[in-house]
């Protein structure tokens, strides 16, 4: 018996002494996509990122899956926040999507409810536009702003007739000015 033992422990004892494969890195995972609702620029446009449109109280929104808050982006645009400095100068700016609402600042994270269409909240963005399904907090932004007349002009907004300005907090209780949109563009479209 000792004879068959030996000879069934031998390829046991070689793989022990084999090398190791070398380690496969992991492919790399793609950022969740995220559901939301945005004005576009052009409701006729074809983009793999719409999925559908809908109608809001201004007009028709696209109803968009992203990774990434789209900054600067010639089709799909998003509600912008601004912070800005006694002076009317942007100290950081934000892009959310439409109609959502402004839950709390905290850092450079701004933390953002569900748009129409979109997925449940709540979301953090950056400056930067990335995005993640959030913690919910303990504060209420918008609730706790105080309206005050926004500077004549901030470099973020084209048209200042849409924009809000307040005076609110961030989680922390620092003293925050912020704009943002709140009005319906005068292009926004009807129908797709």
């Amino acid at each position: 018996m000792r004879p068959i033992l030996s000879l069934l422990a031998f390829p046991l004892l070689l793989a022990g002494c084999a090398p190791e494969p070398a380690a496969t890195p992991a492919p790399a995972s793609d950022a969740p996509l995220h559901t939301f609702a945005f004005f576009v620029s052009d409701l006729q446009a074809r983009d793999a990122r719409i999925a559908d449109y809908a109608q809001a109280d201004c007009g028709m929104v696209a109803i968009a899956r992203v990774s990434r808050i789209p900054i600067d982006d010639d089709l799909i645009l998003p509600d912008l926040v601004v912070q800005y400095d006694q002076d009317g100068g942007e100290i950081k700016r934000w892009a959310k999507s439409y109609s959502s609402e402004i839950l709390a600042i905290s850092g450079d994270d701004l933390f953002f409810g569900a748009s129409p269409g979109g997925d449940a909240g709540p979301f953090r963005t950056t400056p930067t536009g990335e995005v993640a399904v959030a913690v919910p907090l303990a504060s209420n932004l918008e609730a706790n702003a105080r309206y005050v007349a926004c500077p004549e002009a901030l470099p973020s907004f084209s048209d200042m007739s849409l924009v809000n300005c307040y005076q609110t907090t961030d989680v922390a209780g620092r003293p925050l000015n912020l704009a943002w949109e709140a009005g319906c563009p005068t292009d926004s479209a009807a129908t797709p």
